[in-house]
Order: C-alpha cells, then structure tokens, then sequence
C-alpha cells in the first residue's frame, strides 16, 4: 500500500522504566490508522537527514510506516545521562514496547540505523522485546570496546578521538544551549579550539599526540567518559560489560551491513556470522560515512553506490517481508563487491566455504610468494617521535580516507615492504587476512602494524586493509610469534599486478602509539595468509 498524502510530523515522548523521558520524532502518512514502525535510536540528533539516518523518509511513509527517530538517553531532548553504548539495551527495549503499543501502532516494529543507531538494535534485540520483528544494522559496532580499541589494547585512536571532539562534544554544547547552561558563544570557542574552519585536520592531530592519551583538557568536561576509556584498555575490565552484544539472544533476524573500508567492518560481519540464520549480509565498497561510486578518486563504477543499489527499496523489500508478510524479492544470503572487479556477487554464506587458505612468504629480499622462506631477518624502527604517518585505509577523516595511493609513504626507512611478482592471472583474495610474524625487539613492547595493497601496473600502490598488533614483556633475544588480523577484504588483483604487504612499528594516529622506542626484528618464517577464491 503507498499513500500520496503528505506525512505527519510530530513530537512523542516515552518513559523508561526508570522514570526517565525519552523524546522522538514521529512521520507517519496523514490519515488515520495504524502502521507499522520503523524505529531509530540515536544520540547524533533528530534531523530526517542527521547522522546515522540515511533512508528516504518521506519514500517509507508513502510506502505506509511510521517512521520514529529518538533521542537516546542524556542527548537532544531525552532527559537522563548519556553512558555512550551502556544501558542502551534496556531503553531499547522500553522504546520497542513503547512504539509497538502506540496509538499509530500496528504492533509490528523494525529498527534500523547506521553505526551507533546499528548497536542499539542489537542491544534492544538481545532483550527480546515483543514487537521488534527484523532489525537493520549498518556499520554497527560489535560492542563499546572495539569503538575505542583494537584487540590487544591498541587504541583505536584517530575513530574515537574524532568522534568525541567533533560529534559527542559538539552534540553536547548543542544540548546545553537548548538547555540554557551554554551559549553559542562557548560553541563557537569550542569550534576555534578544535581548528574550525581551516585547522581541523592540524588540530586533531595535535590532539592525537598528547600524551597520556587521557590527557585531553577539551574533552575533559564535554565528554567526561573519554579519560576512562583511555585508561582502561584491558577488554575485560567492568566498565566494557553493559556494551557487549549478546548475540545469543537475539532471535530476529538481521539485514547486517558494511563496507570495506568501514571502521567496524569485522564488527559487522562478525554480527552476521554469529546470528546467521533468516539474516543477510551485504558489504559494499564504502567508508563508514561514504557510500558513493568514488571513494577519493577511486571510482568503483556505476553499481557501487547506495543510489545505485536503492538503500531504501532494499530495507523496504526486507521490511515489507518481516513488518508485513511479503514475499522477499530479493533471497540472497551474502551479497559481496568484489573490488578489481568492481562487480556485485552473491554468496551462500561468508566466509566463503570454497576460499583456500594460502600463505604467501615474506622473504628476506623483500619478495611476497607461496614458496617457503628459508629463514633471514629485518628490521624496522619503531619511533614513537616519528611514527609512520597514517595513509587511508579505514579511518575517520574528511579528505583523506580509504583506497589511498602508498607511495608517498616508499621514501621512509621504517617500512619493511614485500612484493610478489606481477601476477599472470587474475587472483582473488576474499575472507580474513592474517600476518603471522615472528618478531624479536630491543624494547620490552613492539608494534607491529601490517598493510595489505594492491600495486597497479603504473606503480599506484592502492591500500586494501590494514591491523596492528601489540607484542608485550619481551625479553633480550627472544622471538615470539605474532598474529597480526587486517580483516575481511575482497579484491580481485588483476593480471601484471602485484601483490604488497608492508610491516612497520606504527600506523599513526590510526593507531595509538607505543611509548616504547626500539628496533624490531621480522624474522623468517614469517607469512600472510590469503584467502584466495579458486
């Protein structure tokens, strides 16, 4: 059913069980009746085209829902204290119950959302509200720890420090101006403070480089929660409980989605692999944030984008179906782009049963191949007075983000870079990428940082994904075996190109620094392994 009468807009407020008022927007076709609900949760405010937020409004009211944006706890309107990702689960919950028995309610209720508003669907999920029928999480986290930290406690630093100065401390001036506790005077300082308009990029990483990374007087105030998050980089350490998704009681299913170069990409595929199930996954060649055909001067072709797929018709069709009883057009389990061949393909599940595992060696003279080192060694600095810049890859910036050419970086001494030969055919590399590195140091802790890149015919080294890994209590001499994880990735390398693989001791700010200052030693065997697609 479509409805050609504009929508309704209007203001709605709820209770949580605690007594706390939580305030919503609601758009719903304008005549009377009752609709099934679409529902997000969110702490980036209540525009129709805000953060987190990207279908068309208007198309999934005329398509007969209604459609419910809420503030979470402690951000725009909502009453409460924002606990960044804690204590969304039962809110959560309340929200569904609330919207699945409102007046304009059928009973029938989905979520869906980008990023933060991702993880609340799966933290109300898990709580099993009656109502909530399907979810949709796009480039949602897999809980509040991996927002802040790479496994092993490396800090997650250029995400989570751009987040708090630019989208958690600006929401929250915005807050207390509508509240009367600031003016537009102290947003303004704020803005200055953090480089706005023309020392942004500058002044993050100014930010970056404060040490403890704790130590950060412009948030200290605005964002209170991120000095504890700095200090606890211990995964198991009670202030990461509340924000962990529980996908063992989830029993909806998930239309999960992500793409490539996305921040919390393993996060997301990961909540696939976990649920399984009615759920889907479908991950594009995006950022976190983008979602075109050209990811800075990369162009995927025509198919790439959101437009091009129709975001919105593709959760109609999955909402239609789980909301209404429709029949789903479209049955794919596993929708992947496979970048090199800038093509869509779908897929019985992921990871792709058929992917061979084959580890490709990095040998001493800086070759990458399938045949076995023989042994050898070399090093790299690791310099946290000079770390190696951060270029690309899955990072939170606005000019420099994703597919990036790493030659720039081929003049710098500290990088240990390791090719194979131009390929002959065609080679394509789908599922986790793994370094497995036997490494020695001089400090008592080393980074080691790993870059998996695709070097094109006319020399463009075009990154693909990145990881990092923190070795820690080494002694003098002794070499330890470390696993470095670069994620899932899908790329066909074309023929005459040339697989990379370059380890280094930092990738920076993308990564926090180690304090520490040495000289880290790759020892042989050491090897990549490259799920490849017969």
């Amino acid at each position: 059913m479509t409805y050609a009468t504009p929508m309704i807009e209007t203001t709605e407020t709820m209770t949580t069980r605690d007594g706390v008022e939580l305030v919503a927007t609601l758009w719903r076709p304008a005549v009377d009746g009752r609709f099934p609900v679409l529902l997000s949760r969110t702490p980036y405010g209540r525009a129709v085209e805000g953060p987190g937020f990207h279908l068309d409004v208007p198309r999934l009211v005329a398509a007969g829902y209604a459609v419910v944006l809420q503030d979470v706890r402690g951000t725009g309107a909502s009453q409460g204290e924002l606990q960044f990702v804690s204590g969304e689960a039962a809110d959560g919950h309340d929200a569904v119950r609330w919207a699945a028995t409102a007046p304009w309610s059928d009973g029938n209720v989905g979520m869906y959302g980008d990023s933060y508003l991702g993880i609340t669907q799966l933290l109300a999920a898990q709580e099993r509200p009656e109502g909530l029928r399907a979810i949709a999480p796009h480039v949602a986290p897999a809980g509040l720890y991996e927002c802040v930290y790479q496994p092993g406690g490396v800090p997650n630093l250029n995400v989570i420090l751009t987040v708090s100065a630019m989208v958690l401390a600006v929401d929250e001036l915005d807050r207390r101006i509508s509240l009367g506790t600031a003016t537009q005077e102290d947003k303004d300082r704020y803005l200055a403070a953090v480089g706005l308009p023309d020392r942004l990029g500058e002044r993050l990483l100014e930010l970056s480089e404060r040490l403890p990374l704790s130590d950060q007087p412009l948030l200290a105030d605005l964002v209170p929660f991120y000095a504890s998050w700095m200090s606890r980089p211990d995964p198991r350490d009670p202030l990461w409980r509340d924000g962990v998704v529980d996908h063992s009681r989830i029993e909806v299913p998930a239309l999960v989605s992500t793409g490539w170069y996305d921040y919390f990409r393993d996060g997301s595929i990961g909540h696939y692999e976990r649920l399984r199930g009615e759920s889907r996954l479908i991950v594009g060649p995006w950022t976190h944030f983008t979602h075109e055909r050209d990811i800075c001067g990369r162009d995927y072709g025509d198919q790439a984008s959101h437009a091009a797929v129709d975001w919105t018709g593709v959760h109609l069709d999955w909402f239609d179906h789980w909301l209404r009883g429709a029949p789903m057009r479209d049955r794919a389990r596993v929708k992947i782009f496979v970048m090199g061949d800038d093509a869509w393909r779908e897929e019985d599940d992921w990871p792709i049963t058929r992917a061979r595992r084959v580890p490709y060696h990095l040998h001493v003279d800086g070759t990458l191949s399938t045949r076995p080192a023989t042994g050898g060694s070399a090093e790299f600095a690791g310099d946290p007075g000079d770390p190696v810049p951060t270029l690309g890859g899955a990072v939170m910036t606005f000019d420099a983000f994703g597919p990036l050419d790493q030659r720039p970086l081929d003049e710098r001494g500290d990088v240990l870079r390791h090719r194979s030969e131009p390929l002959g055919a065609r080679l394509e590399v789908s599922g986790e990428v793994e370094l497995v590195a036997r490494v020695s140091s001089t400090a008592p802790s080393a980074d080691v940082t790993a870059k998996l890149i695709d070097v094109h015919p006319d020399g463009r080294a075009e990154l693909l994904t990145d990881g990092v890994a923190r070795v820690e209590g080494l002694e003098p001499g002794e070499v330890r075996e470390v696993t470095v994880r670069l994620g899932a990735i899908s790329n066909a390398f074309r023929p005459r190109h040339r697989i990379r693989i370059d380890v280094a001791g930092s990738n920076f700010p993308r990564f926090g620094r180690n304090p520490e200052k040495g000289t880290t030693t790759l020892h042989g065997p050491s090897y990549v392994v490259l799920p490849t697609i017969p």
